[in-house]
């Protein structure tokens, strides 16, 4: 078993709020004045995200960190870590993802594999969050993702499953 621990893995379906959730736990840390290392997907992202939580450090997928900052002593967060080049297992890091694809359970993983690396961390535990009822009470969003996916993705993408 990994001797690493982290602090937080979530493995959601789109749309739950994993990010919001991810956001709020690490704007906690920065007011506490913990450095705060926050890492999206897209530039775009590092826009949308630093402008509703100022106090957090986000950076894009492989951006290097600013001067100054120790990523040692730091704390991590990934955020779609699944999609991630630059995700790593980190001591204390949080990290939270909609599946990026199917792992065949009992077949050997990729090397590289960090979602499977995360749940050995965690001791084969993680959170999951289905869509809040405010989306999907009617349905409708299911339907129509149910018809523009393969039932594996809509498994996915809607509801975090990683393994058939």
């Amino acid at each position: 078993m990994s001797q690493v621990k982290i602090a937080y893995l979530e493995i959601s379906g789109r749309m739950t709020g994993k990010t919001e959730r991810l956001a709020e736990m690490a704007s906690e840390l920065a007011a506490q004045g913990r450095t705060v290392i926050f890492v999206v997907w897209s530039p775009r992202a590092v826009l949308d995200l630093g402008c509703r939580h100022p106090g957090l450090l986000v950076i894009a997928d492989g951006q290097p960190l600013p001067a100054g900052v120790d990523p040692e002593t730091a704390v991590w967060f990934y955020d779609e870590f699944d999609y991630l080049k630059s995700a790593v297992v980190r001591p204390g890091a949080y990290y939270s993802t909609t599946p990026r694809y199917l792992r065949v359970a009992g077949e050997p993983a990729a090397d590289k594999d960090v979602l499977l690396q995360l749940l050995e961390a965690n001791g084969y535990r993680y959170d999951r969050y289905v869509m809040p009822p405010y989306i999907s009470s009617d349905g409708q969003f299911y339907r129509e993702h149910r018809l523009n996916r393969t039932p594996e993705q809509f498994r996915m993408h809607m509801f975090g499953e990683f393994l058939s």
